[in-house]
C-alpha cells in the first residue's frame, strides 16, 4: 500500500513502466517538477498527521500555500477558512502537542484542501475521528 500511496502521490517513480497523473507522465519528472505537481495538484492526509511540532495548526495548514508562493495575508485567510471548515478556528495558535489525535486529524485534513488540490491522498483520514465528526469532514 506504501508503495503505491508513495507513486500516485508522486513521491516516488515506479521502477518499470510509467505513471500520468492529470495527463502528465510523472515518470520522466525531475524532482522539482514532482514537487510542483504535488504542491498543485495533490492534497495529501497522512495516517500519522505529519504536523511540525513547532508549528502552530495555523502555520502547519499555510506550509503549501508558503511553497506555492501565496503572500502572507490570502495564506492566513485561506488557512483560516480551511480550519473553520473542520471546525478547529478556536485551536488556530495551539501547537500540535496541545491536540489531541482527532483535532490533528482534522489539521492535516485542512492542510490538504487548503490549496484547493485536484486530489486528496489520504490514509485513513478519519481514522481518529468519532463518528458525527468524520460524517462532517467527509
Amino acid at each position: 500500500k506504501s508503495t503505491l500511496m508513495n507513486i500516485i502521490g508522486c513521491l516516488d517513480k515506479p521502477t518499470t513502466g510509467s505513471y500520468e497523473l492529470a495527463g502528465q507522465n510523472i515518470s520522466n519528472m525531475s524532482e522539482t517538477e514532482l514537487a510542483h505537481v504535488r504542491n498543485k495538484e495533490i492534497g495529501f492526509v497522512f495516517q500519522n498527521f505529519m504536523l511540525l511540532p513547532r508549528l502552530t495548526a495555523l502555520q502547519n495548514i499555510e506550509l503549501p500555500l508558503i511553497y506555492a508562493g501565496v503572500d502572507k495575508k490570502e495564506r492566513q485567510e485561506r488557512s483560516l477558512a480551511a480550519l473553520t471548515k473542520v471546525g478547529l478556528a478556536d485551536r488556530a495558535t495551539h501547537l500540535p502537542n496541545e491536540l489531541s489525535g482527532g483535532q490533528k486529524q482534522r489539521v492535516a485534513v485542512a492542510r490538504a484542501i487548503v490549496n484547493n488540490p485536484k486530489f486528496i491522498l489520504a490514509d485513513e483520514p478519519t481514522g481518529a475521528l468519532d463518528t458525527k465528526t468524520s460524517e462532517q469532514i467527509v
